[in-house]
């Protein structure tokens, strides 16, 4: 009887049904999801012809892997990342009339996707450098390649883990109202977002200081909704604020920035944070570092290969963000973990 089929098919079914009502005793109890975002600043992967040609040079030498080669570990270890795309992937020869002016040829997205990059936002002040079609090139090239872009009313939208996960993205210099960031929020949260990131394209150009108009903005959408307020224009790190339990990084500053030859200020970073979702519910919990960077492995140019900072540098840079975050809520450790 030992090897009875029907005995053993009636200790398979047992076996079975345990195992079910484990699983069924486990979701009920709401094990806790956690997602992690990486955030990095102004990324330009074309040029402005009538200055120079070079990151497209350094494209065609070494390939589209190179540019995030460095910080791939990190981009390609996380569950979504994203940054601010400041230019456009068009071959349109209609330049918007303004001083600068960026594109680069559909295929320099490969940068983004060897990069691990999944989202961007195109709510800046250089999507139309080269008018509508220029915009609509763009787009193109990222749904073709399904990267992720949000703008305005357009809400970008990513599913991992079962953890759904919303980016709206504004620009103040087209002027951004109360309502609309409440509105789109409000939106996301209709369409069962678990987590809101709302990416404000503001202040003055190479201003460290946040403005007053940021900063009420900013934690005007932390208290509608948002569970992380990202921000970028000025091409230089801005502070960090910690209100109401969310995180503001008010300019994560250039990246890969195909945009200077030699930016003055090289200093940048990864903002990655990871959030703990259970039964649907975003907690208070949350764990956020910054990954201190330079947006060239070079010193004295840019080479357009973005590089985390080791020893001194990543100590020199720390130092900075603490004082630039100076009297909001946040300090950042030794090791990059905000406190």
């Amino acid at each position: 009887m030992k090897n009875n089929p029907v005995r053993i098919y009636f200790i398979m079914c047992i076996f079975v049904m345990c195992l079910c009502t484990h699983t069924c005793v486990a979701y009920a109890k709401g094990d806790v999801t956690t997602i992690t975002i990486s955030a990095a600043g102004d990324t330009t992967l074309g040029i402005d012809s009538r200055y120079c040609g070079t990151f497209n040079s350094y494209y065609n030498d070494k390939g589209s892997a190179y540019f995030l080669k460095n910080v791939r570990p990190y981009f390609g270890n996380d569950d979504i990342t994203i940054v601010n795309f400041e230019g456009t992937l068009t071959e349109s020869t209609s330049r918007a009339a303004k001083k600068y002016t960026f594109k680069g040829p559909a295929k320099h997205v490969k940068v983004l996707k060897k990069g691990s990059v999944e989202v961007v936002t195109l709510a800046n002040n250089h999507s139309f450098d080269f008018g509508k079609r220029g915009f609509e090139d763009t787009k193109h090239t990222l749904k073709k390649n399904k990267i992720k872009f949000c703008r305005n009313k357009t809400i970008a939208y990513k599913k991992v883990k079962g953890v759904k996960v919303a980016f709206i993205g504004f620009s103040q210099l087209e002027g951004v109202s109360e309502n609309d960031v409440k509105t789109a929020i409000k939106t996301a949260k209709k369409k069962s977002a678990d987590i809101v990131i709302v990416s404000f394209h503001w202040g003055i150009e190479r201003d460290y200081y946040p403005s007053g108009r940021q900063k009420y903005i900013g934690r005007y959408a932390i208290k509608a909704g948002a569970s992380l307020v990202l921000g970028h224009h000025p091409h230089v790190l801005q502070g960090i604020e910690k209100y109401k339990g969310r995180y503001i990084v008010y300019s994560l500053g250039n990246f890969c920035f195909g945009g200077n030859v030699n930016p003055d200020d090289k200093d940048t970073m990864i903002f990655q944070q990871t959030f703990y979702v259970k039964k649907g519910k975003l907690l208070k919990k949350s764990d956020a570092k910054v990954i201190p960077c330079s947006l060239s492995g070079k010193t004295y140019t840019n080479d357009y290969q973005p590089t985390p900072l080791k020893e001194k540098g990543k100590k020199r840079l720390i130092q900075k963000i603490n004082r630039l975050s100076h009297g909001m809520n946040v300090k950042v450790g030794r090791n990059g973990k905000l406190k």
